[in-house]
């Protein structure tokens, strides 16, 4: 990466329901990060692996021009996107095997003109057993709330930190991929002290 500017959307993440929603807003919010989440009335509906082909043929999703006009906070130059990563943050326990194979491989998004910036990431079979694995002692969806608050300042790059490592030790998913890709922007953009 060449120049660093903290006034770019580097990344977007599309997620899944409202738990994957608060986790992603605590991360945004406290690191400081500009960004999209997008999500079905703030997660109150969720997204499936098996509409988010549909969902990226919307307007904003389906061409280039229609993305840029839409997101103009994101870096372009020439029909490219750069620096820019579109996390897809999805649970597996309502797809079948191909399905979720498809999304790993990202052979569902084949003819899409996003497929080289998409970033698959995976919570099986959801987004509870990851909080399970990681320690995190989440036992209703309200507690994701609690646990993951958006008011600047409840998370600082130590914690953000802290939160990543339990992540990546869980088997069930690589959602510590996009974490570390906030992590790594935040530092880069000096918004933060370590």
């Amino acid at each position: 990466m060449s120049k660093i500017s903290p006034n770019y959307q580097h990344s977007m993440v599309i997620v899944h329901g409202k738990s994957e929603h608060s986790l992603c807003s605590c991360i945004k919010s406290n690191l400081h990060l500009p960004g999209e989440i997008v999500a079905e009335r703030k997660g109150k509906c969720s997204i499936q692996i098996t509409s988010l082909r549909d969902y990226l043929n919307r307007n904003e999703f389906k061409t280039f021009y229609n993305f840029h006009k839409k997101f103009d906070m994101v870096h372009a130059f020439k029909g490219e996107l750069i620096d820019f990563k579109l996390f897809v943050i999805m649970d597996v326990d309502d797809c079948s095997i191909q399905q979720k194979q498809s999304y790993i491989q990202k052979t569902m998004f084949s003819d899409h003109w996003l497929k080289n910036y998409i970033v698959p990431i995976v919570n099986d079979p959801n987004l509870e057993e990851t909080m399970t694995q990681a320690g995190i002692p989440v036992h209703k969806k309200k507690d994701y709330i609690t646990i993951f608050p958006t008011s600047h300042g409840d998370m600082d790059i130590g914690q953000a930190e802290a939160l990543l490592e339990k992540i990546k030790r869980c088997s069930c998913t690589n959602l510590g991929d996009y974490l570390g890709y906030c992590l790594d922007w935040a530092k880069k953009s000096a918004i933060h002290t370590i």
